[in-house]
Formats: C-alpha cells, sequence, structure tokens
C-alpha cells in the first residue's frame, strides 16, 4: 500500500514543478532581469512574490483535471470516438482476423424492428454517450490524483500532463507579456509594489515583442502536440469505453508472438543451450514482459471498462423496452471480446510448441543411440515423450466437440476421449496402455527397472505426428 502511495507522489511532484511552479518562477526571473538592466538593481526580493502565489497555484492544480480533460480537448476526442464507431461498438460483434484466421465468434445475430433501431442509436447517441463521456471524467480525475507509474503509458501521460500544464501557464504568460510590452510602448505602468517604465525606444519593443511572440508560438505548438498526446494515452491508462481499430490489436499480439516464438536457441549449440538454459529464459522474459504487462493491462481495462458502461447501456435498453432475450444478446456481444480467445488459444499454444519441440529434438538425438546410452538418459527420454503426449492430448480436446465434465481428466480418460471422438486406433490405445502402465510403475515403485525399447519410443513419436495431423484435418 506505501509503494501506491509514493508512486503517486511522483507524478503530482512533476506536473506541480514542471507544469505550475517553473513558468511562474520563469516569469518572475524575468521581471528580475529586466529591473536589473534598467536601473543596475537586480531586485531579487521579487521572489517573495511567490509567496502570494502558493494559494492560485494549489487551486489552478485543483482544477488541472477538468483543464485538461476539458481544454485539452480530450473530452471532444472521446465523444466523437464513441459517436463515429456507435454502431461497431454498442451494435455489432467486434470481429477479429488473426494470422488470416478468423478467432470464432459466437452466435450474436441481433434482429430488432426498423423503429427500435431507431429509438435506440437515438439514445446511445443523445445519452449513453454524453453519460460514458461524463464516466470518463470521473475516471480521469480519481487516476490523476491516485496514479501509480508501473506502466510506460502512465509515465508518458505523467509526462504529458507537465508539458501541457507548462505550455498553458507559459502560454498565457508569454500573452500577458507581450501585451504588457505593447502598453508600455505608450506608458510607464507603476503599482505600490512593482514599477515599469516606459519603453521609448522603438526597436526595444519590436525586439521584446519578436522575442515575446516566437515563445508563444513555441508554447503554443507544445500545448497542441501535448494535447494530441493527451487525448490518445488517456484511453490506454483509463477504463473507458473507446474503439481501437483492430489493426491496433493485432499489432500488439503480432509483437508479443514475434518474441515469444523466437527461435533464440537454435542460435547455440545443443552443449551451449545447456550452459546458457538460464540466461536465454532470463532474456525471453525480459523481451516480453513489458509488452506481456501493456497487453494485460489493456485487457484488464477494457474489461472493467464494459462492466461500468453496461450499467448505462443495459438501463437505456429497458427505457425503450427492449425484449429481456434481445438484452441478452447484446449484453453478451457487447461484453465478448475475441481477444481473450486469442491469448489462450495462441500464446499458450506457442509456449507449449517450444517446449514440446526441444524435449523432442533431445529424444530424436537419444533414440539413434538408444543402445549405448545409460538407463536414466532412457528414463528421461521416455518421461519427455510422455509428457509430450499429455500435453497434445490436453490441447486437442478444444478441438473435440464433446461434453467433458468437473472430474479431473487423467491420462486414461484422455485416451479415452480421444478413442470416442476416433482420434485414436485401437493398437495405439493398446500402445499408451502400455507406457502408462509403464510410466506409473516409474512413479508408484521408485528403484523399479523397466524395459524401454528403441522401437516403442519410434512408435510413440510416429503416434505424436499422427495425433497432430489428425488434428489439423
Amino acid at each position: 500500500m506505501s509503494h501506491r502511495s509514493n508512486s503517486s507522489v511522483v507524478p503530482l511532484l512533476i506536473r506541480v514543478g514542471f507544469g505550475l511552479i517553473l513558468p511562474l518562477l520563469l516569469e518572475i526571473l524575468i521581471y528580475i532581469v529586466y529591473t536589473g538592466l534598467r536601473t543596475g538593481d537586480f531586485q531579487f526580493s521579487a521572489i517573495l512574490l511567490y509567496t502570494f502565489l502558493v494559494i492560485p497555484i494549489l487551486f489552478l492544480y485543483l482544477l488541472t483535471p477538468k483543464l485538461l480533460f476539458q481544454i485539452g480537448g480530450v473530452k471532444n476526442h472521446i465523444t466523437r470516438n464513441l459517436t463515429s464507431n456507435y454502431d461497431d461498438i454498442f451494435l455489432k460483434p467486434r470481429k477479429f482476423r488473426f494470422q488470416e484466421k478468423a478467432v470464432p465468434l459466437i452466435s450474436m445475430e441481433i434482429k430488432l424492428k426498423a423503429d427500435e433501431q431507431e429509438l435506440l442509436e437515438r439514445k446511445i447517441k443523445r445519452e449513453l454517450i454524453p453519460e460514458l463521456s461524463k464516466e470518463a471524467q470521473n475516471q480521469y480525475s480519481q487516476n490523476f490524483i491516485d496514479r501509480s507509474h508501473t506502466t510506460r503509458n502512465e509515465k508518458l501521460l505523467t509526462y504529458n500532463e507537465s508539458l501541457f500544464l507548462f505550455s498553458l501557464v507559459s502560454s498565457s504568460l508569454l500573452l500577458f507579456n507581450f501585451i504588457l510590452v505593447i502598453i508600455m510602448s505608450f506608458a510607464s505602468i507603476k503599482l505600490d509594489f512593482i514599477e515599469l517604465d516606459q519603453i521609448s525606444n522603438l526597436i526595444n519593443v519590436i525586439i521584446f515583442a519578436s522575442v515575446f511572440g516566437i515563445l508563444l508560438g513555441f508554447s503554443i505548438y507544445l500545448l497542441y502536440v501535448s494535447s494530441r498526446n493527451l487525448c490518445s494515452l488517456i484511453p490506454r491508462v483509463l477504463p473507458i469505453i473507446y474503439f481501437e481499430p483492430e489493426e491496433e490489436r493485432e499489432k500488439r499480439i503480432l509483437q508479443i508472438l514475434a518474441i515469444a516464438e523466437f527461435p533464440i536457441s537454435n542460435l547455440f549449440v545443443r552443449r551451449t543451450q545447456r550452459e546458457l538454459f538460464g540466461i536465454i529464459d532470463e532474456a525471453k522474459k525480459q523481451l516480453l514482459f513489458t509488452k506481456l504487462v501493456e497487453t494485460i493491462s489493456w485487457y484488464s481495462r477494457d474489461e472493467m471498462a464494459k462492466s461500468i458502461a453496461w450499467k448505462l447501456y443495459k438501463e437505456v435498453l429497458e427505457e425503450i423496452q427492449i425484449p429481456e432475450e434481445t438484452r441478452d444478446k447484446i449484453e453478451k456481444q457487447f461484453m465478448f471480446d475475441p481477444l481473450a480467445h486469442l491469448i489462450s488459444s495462441q500464446i499458450l499454444t506457442s509456449n507449449e510448441e517450444q517446449a514440446i519441440k526441444a524435449d523432442i529434438d533431445y529424444i530424436k538425438e537419444k533414440i539413434v543411440k538408444w543402445d549405448k546410452i545409460r538407463s536414466e538418459e532412457q528414463t528421461l527420454s521416455f518421461l519427455l515423450i510422455y509428457r509430450s503426449l499429455e500435453t497434445i492430448f490436453r490441447r486437442s480436446l478444444s478441438s473435440i466437440k464433446t461434453e467433458i465434465g468437473d472430474d479431473e481428466i487423467n491420462f486414461l480418460k484422455l485416451i479415452d476421449i480421444l478413442e470416442k471422438n476416433k482420434m485414436l486406433t485401437k493398437d495405439e490405445v493398446t500402445l499408451l496402455h502400455e507406457i502408462r502402465f509403464k510410466r506409473n510403475l516409474l512413479f508408484h515403485e521408485p528403484g523399479k527397472s523397466i524395459d524401454i525399447g528403441k522401437n516403442t519410443m519410434e512408435k510413440l513419436l510416429m503416434l505424436i505426428n499422427e495425433v497432430l495431423d489428425r488434428l489439423n484435418k
């Protein structure tokens, strides 16, 4: 809990220090330099003006979330995104293709009458979207106060918030200075606590006005850039409904798969692989860590945003008296996300395939010199091929349309299910029962020697290929 509190202090210090205090301090320093050049007396006592600015700074910071959301254009950006894509977000199932394969979607065809469809669309645009925009602003205000810096997007958001504040305050002060130079070209400004002499030299007026004008231009440009960045970053950090193009989702997963499936072990000979096993594994983990954190956090935010939005969406559907059966279909369609299926079916399979390929390479190497290797190596090869078969059998269940009870599925039950679904022949079942018996003997009677022939190992290797071929048909 303390880590969370400490990490949320960091954005506060950055935003207040860089975004608010720094531009005002620069303004005071400009005054000190100006009076020093005019009179030869650098009035550092002007720093005392900061004591009068403490309350305005704190007040401005309390209003910052609203300023960033409203003036920064975030609200308009989110509203435009929802309005432009309301059909895809609320009424149609999201389609997703990956590596030329469509992720399977459940049947979600929704049939509404023409008047119901028109009324629902009008309610979504006029009532639901404004409510979701308000909810997004509430979410942002909470996140602004208590944000941790655990992801790259959170750090980037804090940086761009600070840049927006800095450029906003600086633009206001530079515009004030520009107007002040124009006024001072005609008359002096004398107050009880400050005195600014008239700038009688036209060249000085042009120089000061040009400097402040150029700086104002740069500041406005920074304001524009940081505003654009805020609009794109906030939906990546907050749990708010936001339409993201499918290409972005596919790109995110492709980056993870590219790292996960990179055959880094193939860069080394087998002996080096064994020596560097821990280092190679750690290197891949480090590469994957950042991408996985971003993807998982994005997915969890998306799920939370849907749960929040559904409460409002459901009220709209009930208000216009959409039938309960149709509401259930809309809920399934709205809450469904094919990305979950993609993650479970692609990334986990990829890791398992890596392990199985490594095991089979080892087994093939041992089978070539089977009669010459030690009995311990034979036993290890046997256990590896047994594990590979069990992994493949369990993964194959997702491709078989059969009812599976809540009981634990052991190797024996896996064999029965696959045999009933014609994934295994009778001879293959006999072979599998034979190796199951030998494997149990190894585990339940330690020290017991078993006879594992080269022919049996070759048959098991062939069986793996046969099962994989049947799954792909």
